[in-house]
């Protein structure tokens, strides 16, 4: 796989785990069967976290599940990746208290239209806070178009996804990466990475 390439598929189902990575990537023979392997940035336990490809070389993975949607991203380094079904919600005030910090919920909610803004910043900040496998408060950081860094961690670039209607996602991959994304409702062919 190509160092500055950081592929992503929004799949339309409800695979999850090794069946989504199965039908994206083709697993070499010696990983059939080994468990998906999980690592927590922060803590470094292996009963949580992001997953982990048990093969030599294998690329980084983040997932994330959404009402019918899968997604999947692929890259060398820290990869994060978030998808949300956008709208109304219950709670959107406590949502968005959570999400933003209190200036951003300040100059945000202030807005008429703060609800469009809510869901894009929360799948930036969270496949950001994927990207680096740590699971601090979205509210101690910002994040923008671009580059975004979480203190203490180095920057990423965070990518909103072209997206089908009514879904809102964000990739969080290497500064030098270009992203790819593939929208699947029907059967693909596994490729080799």
């Amino acid at each position: 796989m190509n160092e500055d390439r950081c592929d992503v598929w929004l799949v339309r189902g409800t695979l999850r785990g090794w069946r989504l990575i199965e039908t994206v990537v083709a697993v070499p023979p010696q990983a059939r069967g080994l468990p998906l392997g999980r690592r927590c940035g922060a803590c470094g336990g292996t009963d949580h976290g992001r997953p982990i490809l048990p093969w030599t070389d294998a690329p980084s993975v983040s997932v994330s599940y959404t009402d019918g949607w899968s997604a999947l991203v692929l890259a060398r380094g820290r990869v994060g990746v978030d998808i949300e079904r956008c709208g109304e919600r219950p709670a959107l005030d406590a949502l968005a208290e959570w999400v933003w910090n209190p200036a951003e919920y300040e100059e945000r909610r202030g807005r008429d239209d703060w609800r469009s803004c809510l869901f894009p910043d929360w799948t930036r900040k969270e496949a950001l806070l994927k990207a680096h496998g740590l699971s601090v408060s979205m509210a101690s950081f910002e994040v923008g178009h671009r580059l975004a860094r979480v203190p203490g961690m180095p920057p990423l670039a965070v990518t909103d996804l072209a997206s089908p209607p009514g879904l809102v996602g964000a990739v969080a991959a290497a500064p030098s990466a270009a992203v790819r994304v593939r929208i699947v409702s029907g059967p693909i062919t596994p490729r080799r990475y």
